[in-house]
């Protein structure tokens, strides 16, 4: 069952410079395509990982935005 806690995850393609960070901590939820980083799945249940995932990307260029009340989880400021 999934949970009511969802995450809509986008990376902008402007800023990733294709590192592979987030596809070596998460192969599950990122890939490189064209030599940038893609979520596997735009919107996915809560998982703390994937926040620690983006806050360790080197151009913040992770977003991850709470799908129910529109809050940005990252980039923080």
């Amino acid at each position: 069952m999934p949970t009511e806690n969802r995450w809509r995850i986008s990376v902008d393609r402007d800023f990733c410079i294709g590192s592979g960070v987030c596809m070596g901590d998460r192969p599950d939820r990122f890939r490189l395509q064209n030599g940038q980083s893609q979520p596997i799945d735009a919107e996915i249940d809560a998982d703390d990982e994937v926040l620690a995932v983006a806050d360790s990307c080197p151009r913040e260029a992770i977003r991850i935005v709470e799908v129910s009340t529109g809050n940005v989880l990252a980039p923080v400021d």
